[in-house]
């Protein structure tokens, strides 16, 4: 596939859209999280569980919020830290939804907290193939010298 200007431009054109996907989720979810780390109640929470999966890493917390005991999956927007199974963290919950939670070092429940990271990777790579397709394209058209 010889890469035209055109679709160089496309390329990135998709990049840029994907990495302003990336900030938009990343920058909704952390204006969620630090809200109920400002108004919600802590609580003292415990790792339950380590989910690693092609796709996502979550970690699976109980505790207890209005006088139940609960679950939720705690989220990373970027590289996720190892945090071994059984160890206590302090998380806040959200007074109006109790399944929610956050804690003040970025981990929070809503499933696509770790889309951000996604879609910056995919952003890097489309803006990758643009550039590389644009310059293998270009060398093989250049006449050879000499």
């Amino acid at each position: 596939m010889i890469f035209t200007m055109r679709r160089t431009i496309t390329g990135l054109a998709i990049a840029f859209v994907l990495g302003l996907i990336s900030v938009g989720i990343f920058l909704v979810g952390e204006q969620q999280r630090t809200r109920i780390v400002d108004h919600g109640s802590p609580t003292r929470a415990t790792v339950t569980s380590d989910h690693n999966d092609e796709f996502d890493h979550w970690y699976v917390v109980s505790y207890t919020a209005q006088g139940q005991a609960r679950t939720a999956e705690l989220r990373y927007p970027w590289v996720i830290d190892k945090i071994p199974v059984g160890q206590a963290l302090t998380v806040y919950v959200d007074p109006d939804h109790p399944e929610r939670i956050a804690t003040a070092d970025g981990y929070s429940t809503p499933p696509w907290t770790s889309a951000p990271g996604w879609f910056a990777v995919l952003a890097v790579f489309a803006a990758f193939i643009s550039v590389v397709g644009r310059l293998t394209s270009s060398r093989k058209q250049s006449p050879a010298n000499g």
